[in-house]
C-alpha cells in the first residue's frame, strides 16, 4: 500500500485490481440465473407436453367426425342423383338444406382439425427449441463458465504484472536519478545493470515451440472431426433405418388396440359401422 501511494497513478492501479475481487460472485450470479431459466424451460415443456396430448386426442375425434361427414356427403349425393328424375323438388330440398348443412359442417371440422394440427406442430417445435436451450445452459455452466473463470484469473494476473511493472519503473527512475549524481564508474555500472535487465526476455525458440505445439493440437482436432463426420453419418443412417422399421410396428400396435369409446357403441346401435382410421404418426 505504501508503494501504491508513492508511485504515480498508484490509486488507479489499486482500483483496477480491486474490481476483479468480486468477479467470482458475478459468475455465480450468472450461473444461478442460467439454472433458473433452465428450470422454467423444463416446466414449460411439461405444460407443452400435456397440451400436446390434449390436442392429439382432439385431432383423433375430429378425424372421426370428418370421416362421418364425408360418408354422409357421399350418401346424400347418391340419394339426390337417384330421386332427381322422379322428384326434382325433393332432390332440390335435400341439396339446399341437408347437403349444404353437411358440407358446411364438414368444412368446419376440417378447419378445426387443421388448426389443431398446426398448434400441435408448433408446440412440438417449441418443446424441441426448449430442449436445445436446456442443453445450451448445461454447456454454458460447464465449458463457457470455466472459460470465463480462466479469463478472470488471467485478467487478475495481468493486473498484478502491471502493478509490479509500474513499481519497477518507479524504482528504476529513482535509481537513475541517484546514479547521475555519482561518478563515471556508477554510470558505467548503471548501464550494465540496465543492459542485463533488458536482456531478460522470452526465449524466441521456446515461444516458437509452444506455437508449434498449439498448431499441432489444432490440426489433430480437425483430423478427428473429419473422421468423426463419416462415423456419425453412418450412425445416423443406421438409426434412421431402425426408426423407420419400428414405425410400421407402432402403427400396427396402435391399430390393434380395441376401442372402448362410447361413441363407437352408439354407432353400432344405430347400425353405422366406421372402418378403422389410419393411425396418424405423432
Amino acid at each position: 500500500r505504501k508503494l501504491l501511494g508513492i508511485i504515480p497513478f498508484g490509486d488507479h492501479l489499486k482500483s483496477y485490481f480491486d474490481k476483479y475481487k468480486s468477479a467470482e460472485s458475478h459468475i455465480n450470479g450468472i450461473v444461478e440465473a442460467l439454472r433458473d431459466g433452465q428450470d422454467e424451460l423444463t416446466k414449460d415443456n411439461s405444460s407443452i407436453e400435456q397440451e400436446k396430448q390434449n390436442l392429439w386426442n382432439e385431432m383423433q375425434t375430429l378425424r372421426q367426425y370428418s370421416y362421418m361427414a364425408d360418408k354422409l356427403d357421399a350418401a346424400l349425393v347418391a340419394k339426390i342423383a337417384t330421386i332427381q328424375t322422379t322428384d326434382p323438388d325433393k332432390a332440390k330440398a335435400l341439396s339446399n338444406d341437408v347437403l349444404f348443412a353437411v358440407r358446411q359442417k364438414h368444412q368446419d371440422l376440417l378447419t378445426q382439425l387443421a388448426v389443431s394440427e398446426q398448434g400441435y406442430l408448433a408446440l412440438n417445435l417449441i418443446k424441441q427449441n426448449n430442449n436445445e436451450l436446456i442443453k445450451g445452459v448445461d454447456r454454458a455452466t460447464t465449458t463457457t463458465v470455466a472459460a470465463l473463470r480462466t479469463a478472470v484469473i488471467v485478467a487478475q494476473a495481468l493486473t498484478n504484472e502491471r502493478l509490479v511493472l509500474n513499481q519497477i519503473t518507479a524504482v528504476n527512475t529513482v535509481t537513475s536519478n541517484m546514479i547521475e549524481s555519482t561518478s563515471e564508474m556508477l554510470k558505467t555500472q548503471t548501464a550494465e545493470i540496465h543492459t542485463e535487465a533488458a536482456s531478460s526476455t522470452i526465449d524466441v525458440a521456446k515461444l516458437q515451440t509452444a506455437f508449434d505445439n498449439v498448431f499441432s493440437t489444432l490440426d489433430a482436432i480437425d483430423t478427428y472431426k473429419a473422421g468423426a463426420l463419416v462415423s456419425m453419418q453412418t450412425t445416423v443412417k443406421a438409426l434412421e433405418g431402425q426408426v423407420q422399421k419400428a414405425q410400421g410396428y407402432l402403427d400396427r400396435a396402435q391399430q390393434a388396440t380395441p376401442s372402448t369409446d362410447s361413441g363407437d357403441a352408439a354407432s353400432q346401435e344405430s347400425g353405422l359401422t366406421l372402418p378403422a382410421l389410419p393411425s396418424a404418426s405423432r
